[in-house]
């Protein structure tokens, strides 16, 4: 699978994203801010007695816990309530609650860390179902593409494990998605390659060539984006934007392939986009962590704040670029789940550059946080304190138990 005319359709967009402060639709007074506040500390505490009734009684009310997401979600972040209808539909639930027992049935070893990340990447597969009108509901390959994240991205991310160990790891992942068989004689190694023989169960690779050529495609991708964790690369900003661009855009073309099987031109070079976009937004969440790292991206190459900050708004203008490609999904709710993306991502990565302030201009970070339902210091201290966000919520009620 050549990804290589995406890699240069979607750098053309973003060479021609304008750096201006984007427009937003709904501002916050301070007030508004302070309220939305008291709402989230209030809520985080339910979350936590409702935790404490379930470890003495040995179950959790999951209705209440739901109705009181809801609300958060309403009242807290302004999501619609046809919005919260069609995110938080039962089948969507549904399928979550089924993810996180799969997950621990197939390796109670996971951490739930672990098990949230990998559900991020099911709900995104979810998403994409919706969008091209198939039913909603847990399968084999979403739960086998999501659960590679937590046993492959982390050990090539790692930066414990030398570039020599994670090359040879890369030539056995990419011989087990060839067809090859079990990859090693380690856990992890077993786990991967049984999550790939999961795959291959669903998508037989002589009847879904597509599938699998996608596969090989984001290994590729996340292969050579091992380039950017060298430091002194001596990568130029247009190879750096290209290997970022293609681990992000394979990551969410294989979800979509994964998830249906075959694509249309159009549809597959939405979900590129989508993933691109999605990859950006990580980058600019992880900032701090990939300096520390010293792991190379467009955010976090050494440059003055307020380049930062023209990045940063370019990817605000790159995204909605890319989202008007989702008219291509066909399906009746694609413009309102269209509407559910924008918002969920344009609050990360307002939030995300809030809670990496000192990287940004003061007066950018003042101008931005109007536009946050809470304010970048309560949600500092949150985060400090070590405060569940709005989504890992939800991983906290979805254990065994559930």
């Amino acid at each position: 699978m050549d990804t290589g005319p995406y890699v240069a359709y979607f750098s053309k967009i973003w060479n021609d994203s304008p750096d201006r402060f984007p427009s937003f639709e709904t501002a916050y007074t301070s007030a508004e801010r302070r309220a939305r506040e008291k709402l989230f500390t209030e809520y985080t505490g339910r979350i936590r007695d409702l935790r404490g009734e379930g470890e003495s009684s040995g179950s959790v009310d999951t209705e209440k816990f739901f109705r009181g997401f809801h609300s958060f979600m309403r009242n807290i972040y302004g999501y619609s309530e046809d919005n919260l209808s069609l995110i938080m539909d039962q089948a969507m639930v549904d399928a979550s609650r089924s993810f996180y027992k799969e997950a621990r049935a197939f390796d109670p070893s996971l951490t739930r860390e672990e098990i949230y990340q990998a559900m991020r990447n099911a709900w995104i597969m979810n998403g994409l179902q919706l969008l091209l009108g198939i039913p909603v509901r847990l399968t084999p390959s979403i739960l086998a593409y999501s659960l590679l994240y937590p046993y492959t991205d982390n050990l090539l991310d790692d930066p414990g494990f030398s570039a020599a160990e994670k090359a040879a790891f890369s030539d056995r992942f990419e011989h087990c998605l060839r067809g090859g068989g079990v990859m090693g004689d380690n856990p992890r190694e077993r786990s991967i390659s049984a999550l790939v023989e999961m795959i291959a169960g669903e998508y037989p690779r002589d009847r879904y060539p597509e599938v699998h050529e996608s596969l090989l495609a984001i290994h590729r991708a996340q292969t050579q984006s091992l380039r950017l964790c060298k430091a002194g690369n001596g990568l130029s900003c247009g190879e750096i934007l290209s290997i970022s661009f293609d681990k992000g855009g394979t990551s969410v073309l294989a979800d979509g392939f994964l998830v249906a099987g075959n694509l249309s031109p159009e549809i597959c070079r939405f979900f590129y986009g989508y993933g691109v976009w999605l990859q950006m937004a990580d980058d600019i969440q992880d900032l701090e962590e990939d300096l520390a790292n010293k792991t190379t991206t467009l955010f976090s190459l050494e440059q003055a704040p307020v380049e930062l900050a023209s990045l940063t708004n370019r990817t605000f203008h790159f995204g909605r670029k890319v989202m008007e490609d989702i008219k291509y999904c066909h399906n009746g709710v694609s413009t309102q789940f269209g509407e559910v993306i924008l918002q969920s991502i344009e609050i990360m990565l307002i939030q995300s550059a809030g809670l990496n302030g000192r990287f940004y201009p003061q007066e950018y970070r003042d101008k931005l946080e109007n536009f946050s339902p809470v304010g970048f210091n309560f949600l500092t201290e949150t985060r400090k304190k070590g405060s569940p966000g709005r989504m890992k919520l939800i991983t906290q009620l979805m254990d065994e138990r559930v």
